[in-house]
């Protein structure tokens, strides 16, 4: 009988007993199929040495993350820790947590990272977000059409005329059709070219008093990129992109010979049904020598009601062991490259170009009213210049009072 009462009142109080209590958090990402192991793997190494705490995931492509995230954020919701661009823009409305006093507490290693890399990631001397990747740009370029057109494969001596001739040679035509593009360009990568050619797009890409794109050295690169597409025709419209197929999958199937772009098509290329490699960006005329500075980085809702958890979250995210998670995968360039660990582990395919290319300068402009300029002015002008209707002198020149008035 004491044995039956004992193990009853035993079943008891395990019913009684409450599970392990669990926090969940809500960790938000792009990307295409291909990058996104990487996050899986470290949310799921995360949660089995965090028993208490569940990761949902809110994960979009590129091109609906932000329509959903910027309506959760307005609404002072959404997710606890997010993959984030365009810092500046978020922390100014105060929608980030600023994390410079967490990274000071628990000595958070943020030193292993080059400060170059941080900068985007700032907004009045407060750092944001912790970035994941410097967003390198290489050449991709398709070495079964190099070969057909007896083409020599591009070098790290390449300027932009080389860049030019070898994509009017690649491209192919059926009658007035292009069947082949020699390139395929992205039509947020512009900025690089503008450093290329000596140029600025304002005065301080983080602190700007002066617009300058419509200055000669600026308007120059821009409208080289307009020839490539509307003169020489051998690089698609970027109106036309939308009905076939971005850069991604324009130089994936054949249809552009070569492309200029990061590390995370690493993965997505594999199954490319030719021979490719990677090369240095070209050079400008002169010689000198852009790439991207920072890239995407990992945020702190300000509005989370899990603070302390989404820090012990993104610490492991920016971290070395997620940090060589992320390099392992190789679709990113490491961010945090001061650190033994995370750069053995980034062993990826042309490597070296890669690191190479990631101590190029070139910070992208990133302060608060980036996007609104980007979206109300720029970006209209520009698609003047991409769609063959202005000169980039005229339409650059014609922005330029309304651009210098929202820097003020």
């Amino acid at each position: 009988m004491c044995k039956f009462w004992f193990a009853a009142l035993t079943a008891s109080l395990a019913l009684a007993s409450p599970a392990l209590a669990k926090t969940t958090l809500v960790f938000s990402y792009w990307g295409d199929p291909a990058e996104l192991p990487p996050f899986q793997e470290i949310t799921r190494n995360f949660m089995a040495a965090h028993p208490d705490i569940e990761i949902q995931v809110q994960h979009a492509p590129w091109s609906g993350y932000w329509t959903k995230l910027d309506a959760q954020l307005a609404a002072k919701a959404g997710p606890d820790v997010m993959f984030i661009t365009n810092v500046p823009t978020y922390a100014s409305r105060g929608q980030l947590e600023p994390l410079d006093a967490y990274i000071a507490r628990d000595k958070f290693p943020i030193g292993q990272y080059n400060p170059e890399f941080l900068k985007i990631h700032q907004y009045k001397g407060k750092l944001y977000s912790i970035p994941r990747d410097n967003d390198t740009m290489v050449l991709y370029y398709n070495k079964d059409a190099f070969d057909q057109a007896k083409l020599a494969y591009p070098t790290a001596n390449w300027r932009w005329n080389d860049l030019r001739n070898a994509a009017m040679k690649l491209t192919q035509r059926s009658g007035n059709r292009v069947t082949r593009y020699g390139l395929v360009l992205e039509n947020n990568k512009w900025p690089t070219f503008v450093y290329q050619n000596g140029g600025k797009v304002f005065d301080d890409p983080l602190n700007p008093t002066q617009y300058l794109l419509d200055q000669p050295k600026g308007a120059q690169a821009i409208q080289f990129l307009a020839d490539l597409i509307n003169k020489d025709k051998v690089a698609p419209a970027f109106q036309e992109m939308a009905q076939i197929g971005d850069s991604t999958q324009l130089f994936s199937s054949g249809q552009a010979a070569m492309v200029m772009t990061n590390a995370a098509r690493l993965t997505t290329f594999k199954t490319a049904p030719f021979k490719w490699a990677v090369a240095p960006l070209p050079a400008g005329p002169t010689g000198l020598r852009a790439n991207t500075v920072g890239g995407a980085g990992f945020g702190m809702n300000a509005n989370s009601r899990h603070k302390a958890e989404a820090w012990t979250f993104l610490k492991y995210l920016a971290g070395p062991e997620g940090q060589a998670i992320f390099a392992k995968a190789g679709g990113a360039v490491p961010a945090m490259n001061r650190n033994p660990q995370v750069r053995a582990a980034f062993n990826v395919p042309f490597k070296d170009v890669f690191l190479a290319e990631s101590e190029r300068g070139g910070v992208y402009p990133s302060f608060a009213s980036y996007v609104q300029i980007t979206n109300t002015l720029l970006n209209p002008a520009l698609d003047t210049v991409w769609n063959g209707e202005s000169t980039a002198s005229a339409a650059l020149a014609k922005i330029a009072p309304d651009v210098n008035k929202l820097l003020k």
